[in-house]
């Protein structure tokens, strides 16, 4: 088999493990809508080596320039071709050019009202490869804080020469 199908499917492989340990250990608080019950998220990881650090930094720069409202400045944090992935509760995109122009673009709009907190949990680097299963809180860029939403998400990311890009999402 050719090296980069071993690479697609080894991708594909660590989504799926990981989406089912994050579901498989859904304490209660996971998937909260916001109704009555609502438990504080556990405490995360916060030290983190420099590698992980890394990975971290990439996700949560994402983040930052979904709610920039500029698309240009989001497409430099993922793989902008076919290979990125996005699912998003029952939505899914594959391809980038899908994701921005059949998802995203109707976002931005709110997506530039909010921010996002996020909290990780668990960072794993295999060579050129990385995946990351964390917390993320929505909540209004200003006045008293609450919650717009939360959940878990998972991210695969790929190492590029410009450094960790978005490989994979699901949120």
């Amino acid at each position: 088999m050719p090296r980069g199908n071993h690479l697609k499917i080894r991708t594909l492989l660590a989504g799926i493990l990981l989406g089912l340990c994050v579901l498989s250990g859904t304490p209660g608080w996971a998937g909260d809508t916001g109704e009555a019950g609502h438990r504080a998220l556990p405490p995360a990881n916060s030290d983190w080596p420099a590698p992980d650090a890394a990975v971290i930094r990439a996700i949560e720069a994402y983040y930052a320039a979904l709610t920039s409202g500029d698309v240009a400045a989001i497409e430099t944090f993922v793989l902008p071709d076919e290979r990125f992935v996005m699912l998003e509760g029952r939505h899914a995109n594959f391809g980038w050019a899908d994701y921005r122009d059949d998802h995203l673009a109707s976002e931005l709009d709110d997506l530039s009202q909010v921010r996002f907190r996020l909290s990780f949990y668990r960072v794993q680097i295999d060579g050129a490869l990385a995946y990351a299963a964390f917390a993320y809180e929505v909540l209004p860029k200003e006045g008293p804080e609450m919650d717009f939403g939360s959940g878990f998400a998972t991210a695969v990311l790929e190492l590029s020469d410009d450094g960790w890009k978005l490989r994979h999402l699901q949120t």
